[in-house]
Order: structure tokens, then C-alpha cells, then sequence
């Protein structure tokens, strides 16, 4: 798998994203991976609002809110982010918001690259970065894809040893975000486009099923969540 880095100019507020890319994009190959930050999508539709409007606007997109000494924990759409994603880094003094839409995005510019580099299998993916439990540091994350299955299904399938796996999945979509916001970086590299190319990967030329829009899991059937129910020995 290669990873290809897209240097861009500042991407301005309200600039049309689908232009800017077939400008910064100098070619693609049938079967690549586009991936795109998610704040330049959200800057194309113009989510960036005044500094002093943050607390309000983490209220009013979280359904659950958790104070830490560091940031808010706040949970939204069945997914605990923090500060509900709103991000002051390359906001210019302003902060930006989560895009809307991101699959409904992530089709649209699909198509037009389709149709622009005359391809028939594309894949694209919206990135943005999360904080683990018990890590340190940020990873690229999906919240929006177009093109390709997001998850590789092992369930029933055997091992080396002929043990068949009741759970596991593969998350395709976030492994190739994670592989691509190295590659963008979170400072100053300037790097909002990456190509991914050979990913190991299924395409389809349907739309995403809503059964697969959301990948998170609910609190009830989470893991974890019996563990940060119970004080630590």
C-alpha cells in the first residue's frame, strides 16, 4: 500500500471543495483511496463560528457532557468525543465545527472525481482524529466514506489452527484514516489531501448502507463499559 502526500495552499472558508481537489490533484489510478480531513470539509460549508461561541455550541451537539481537567467529554451520535469535535487548531482565532453530511459529501465528490479522471472504481474517505482510552496522543478516525465496504467480516471464518472467530471485524475505514492523518500531520504540514493506493480493500458502486454510516457501537452493548462502571482495585 502507498501512501501519496497532496501539499495544498490554505483552504479558505466557503471555497467549493470539488474544485480545489481537481486543481490539487494531479492524477489518479483506477481502485485509489482519496482521503480528506475533515476540516477542510467543514470549512467548505462553512461550520467555523466565533471563539466565544464554543461552549454554547458543544451544549448544542452533545447529548451527554463530562468534565475532565483537560476538555469536555461529551458524547454525540453514539460516540464520545471531546469538546463534540469543535477544533481551535488552523481555525484562525475561530472554531470549527464537524462537517454535516459526511457520506452524502463523500458520494458527491466520488462522483465528480469519477467522472473528472474517468474511473470506475474510487474510493473516498473523511478523515478526522480521536483520543483512546488509557493512550496517549490522537488517530486518524473515518466519519465519512464513499466506495468501498468499511468492514472486513471474519465472523465464521477459520484461523491458522481452524478456530472459526464469532466476533471479529475488521474496521477498514479506520485503518486507512489512521494511516492517512499520519500523513497530514495536525500542525503545520499543510496536507489536507492524501491518495491512497493498492489498499486492501472491497469496492462497491452502490451507495453506503445506513446499516455501515455509523460504526460506532451503543453504550449498552460496549465492551468496555461494564470496566468504567467499576472503581479501579
Amino acid at each position: 500500500m502507498q501512501i501519496i502526500s497532496i501539499k495544498t495552499p490554505i483552504f479558505q472558508e466557503k471555497n467549493n471543495l470539488v474544485d480545489f481537489m481537481q486543481k490539487q490533484i494531479p492524477s489518479l489510478q483506477e481502485g485509489d483511496v482519496i482521503a480528506i480531513t475533515s476540516k477542510i470539509v467543514a470549512l467548505s460549508q462553512g461550520r467555523i463560528y466565533q471563539l466565544k461561541d464554543k461552549k454554547k455550541l458543544i451544549k448544542q451537539n452533545s447529548k451527554k457532557i463530562i468534565k475532565t481537567p483537560w476538555a469536555l467529554l461529551t458524547f454525540t451520535d453514539n460516540e464520545w468525543r471531546i469538546n463534540a469535535g469543535i477544533d481551535e487548531s488552523n481555525a484562525k482565532d475561530k472554531i470549527i465545527l464537524l462537517p454535516k453530511n459526511p457520506f452524502e459529501t463523500a458520494e458527491l465528490i466520488q462522483k465528480k472525481l469519477i467522472k473528472k479522471f474517468n474511473l470506475k472504481r474510487l474510493g473516498i474517505l473523511i478523515t478526522d482524529t480521536k483520543s483512546l482510552p488509557l493512550r496517549i496522543g490522537t488517530i486518524g478516525r473515518a466519519i465519512g466514506y464513499a466506495g468501498f465496504k468499511p468492514l472486513k467480516n471474519y465472523i465464521g471464518r477459520k484461523d491458522l489452527f481452524g478456530r472459526k472467530s464469532r466476533y471479529t471485524q475488521s474496521n477498514i475505514a479506520d485503518a486507512l484514516a489512521a494511516s492517512a492523518v499520519l500523513i497530514m500531520g495536525e500542525g503545520n504540514e499543510q496536507v489536507p489531501i492524501v491518495i491512497i493506493r493498492n489498499a486492501p480493500i472491497q469496492f462497491i458502486s452502490k451507495k453506503i448502507s445506513d446499516k455501515y454510516k455509523n460504526l460506532s457501537i451503543s453504550p449498552e452493548k460496549d465492551i468496555y463499559a461494564n470496566v468504567y462502571n467499576r472503581p479501579v482495585a
